[in-house]
């Protein structure tokens, strides 16, 4: 199991991302994607996952970085992609 944030969290991000763009409401959404490890700070989306986007006409320029324990006072939702992730 990966927990690095280069592959289905970028992907939800860059998704929600177009989503508000498209309704016209990303002045009202601050939106992030982040890993509860370490492994591929820096790192752009997995190859697959950047073609899945680009299928669907979605652009990202993500760059993999840590959850931190600022991000619990500056975003109001943190999402986990799934248990292993939420532990």
């Amino acid at each position: 199991v990966s927990i690095g944030n280069i592959c289905r969290s970028p992907i939800a991000e860059a998704v929600f991302r177009k989503l508000v763009t498209d309704e016209k409401v990303e002045n009202k959404w601050m939106t992030d994607s982040a890993a509860v490890s370490n492994w591929n700070v820096g790192r752009s989306p997995d190859a697959r996952a950047l073609s899945c986007l680009r299928n669907h006409g979605i652009e990202t320029a993500h760059k993999a970085r840590q959850v931190t324990k600022d991000d619990f006072q500056t975003f109001d939702y943190i999402l986990c992609m799934d248990e292993s992730n939420l532990r």
